[in-house]
């Protein structure tokens, strides 16, 4: 109808003579139309351009969320490397420490946690020369030894086992001595049956005294937490806070020169 109109006034606008006092009639007509339809044009136009910069936004969107997931891959991959760099510095750090003999890194590969069994399964066993009664470290410290040996893995017995015991002595000038042992009480570990003139406080040092055998002297156990003391006891106990964080294993080393 709008179109007919507008043809109608056109028509009016080309013919001369009497029809040209229509003109200014047919422009106050058409006005409105006019408006109109640029107002329609107008909003079309905007529905456009909006439809376009969904799209684009939905275009960039999908770019940046590429972007990041490669970032996060990128970051996974650097910190791996970081662990791995952490590793070898603290190999050849121990090397140092241990001397000559072979370290045979593992990996931990399952974990018995209990109140009263603290062992771990190592991703090696034979196939790499491991022996049983071996000893298993970190670079922070001793994990424990390996109670069983198979093709293929091993399993290790961990210093808060209730079945574990080790010869320390403190890095104190008295050089006391001792048996620790794991406790049924939070996994602790404990140095039991310490005579009460011994001087031992918070914050000594504990190491491997290399007496009974199997634990080779000078590695770190951990340090001394608290101290428990009874009057009418002639012995006191102290509780070891260890250098490893016992529930937090994943790579080791085993002392292959260790075991038998």
């Amino acid at each position: 109808m709008s179109t007919l109109v507008v043809g109608a006034v056109a028509v009016v606008f080309l013919v001369p003579g009497p029809w040209r006092g229509l003109e200014k009639v047919g422009s106050t007509v058409l006005a409105p139309i006019q408006l109109g339809v640029s107002d329609t044009v107008d909003q079309a136009t905007h529905v456009v351009d909006t439809v376009r910069r969904v799209r684009v936004l939905a275009d960039q969107n999908a770019e940046y969320r590429d972007e990041v997931a490669q970032l996060q891959s990128q970051l996974v991959q650097m910190h791996e490397l970081e662990v791995e760099n952490a590793d070898l510095r603290n190999l050849l750090s121990m090397k140092e420490r241990t001397g000559p003999g072979a370290l045979l890194p593992v990996s931990v590969i399952a974990r018995d946690d209990t109140q009263y069994v603290q062992a771990i399964t190592i991703d090696h066993g034979q196939d790499v020369g491991i022996k049983k009664d071996s000893v298993v470290i970190t670079h922070a410290g001793l994990v424990g030894y390996v109670e069983t040996v198979n093709p293929t893995s091993s399993k290790v017995r961990l210093i808060s086992d209730l079945n574990s015991s080790v010869s320390v002595r403190l890095q104190t000038e008295s050089r006391t001595t001792g048996v620790l042992r794991g406790s049924s009480q939070d996994n602790s570990i404990v140095i039991s049956y310490i005579p009460q003139t011994e001087v031992v406080q918070p914050g000594d040092v504990v190491l491997t005294s290399g007496l009974g055998g199997m634990y080779p002297e000078g590695l770190v156990v951990g340090k001394v937490a608290r101290v428990e003391r009874k009057d009418a006891d002639p012995f006191q106990a102290a509780v070891i806070d260890p250098a490893v964080e016992l529930d937090k294993l994943e790579r080791l080393y085993v002392l292959a020169d260790t075991g038998q």
